[in-house]
């Protein structure tokens, strides 16, 4: 009889075990999500003010960057827009073009740390792609 009480200790220490584990990683691959839909915020964000000004220009680059720096968008996020643009020096895209913005990141989950040693884990790469499409007309 005491064999058996033991065995449900050991049970349900076993499945605390597993249980909190469990959380814990649910609780780390929460931070990706977060990242992802910074990311995606982020991308309509440029998007619309690409649509607006119907350019890509220093001001878009600032853009990025004040959300690269205020949102949790990963690490080394980087942006690229591909227009067929209607003046390629100064990048104006003619009404009612389209445009892609491409923003690609990464989210470092670390497994473990060693003692004085470097993280162990790995990297889950993140990419957004939205489309938009010029409101505003150039004159040629």
């Amino acid at each position: 009889m005491i064999k058996k009480r033991a065995s449900v200790y050991y049970e349900l220490i076993i499945k605390t075990v597993v249980f909190l584990t469990l959380i814990a990683t649910a609780i780390s691959f929460f931070g990706v999500f977060t990242s992802y839909l910074n990311l995606n915020y982020a991308a309509r964000r440029v998007v619309r003010e690409i649509e607006i000004s119907g350019q890509v220009t220093s001001n878009t680059t600032a853009l990025f960057n004040t959300l690269n720096t205020n949102l949790n968008m990963g690490d080394g996020a980087a942006m690229s827009v591909a227009a067929s643009y209607f003046d390629a020096v100064s990048r104006k895209i003619q009404l009612r073009n389209t445009f892609t913005v491409n923003l690609t990141s990464s989210y470092r989950i670390n497994v473990f740390t060693p003692i004085n040693g470097t993280p162990v884990g790995f990297n889950i790469p993140l990419r957004v792609s939205l489309t938009g499409m010029s409101e505003k007309y150039w004159k040629p």
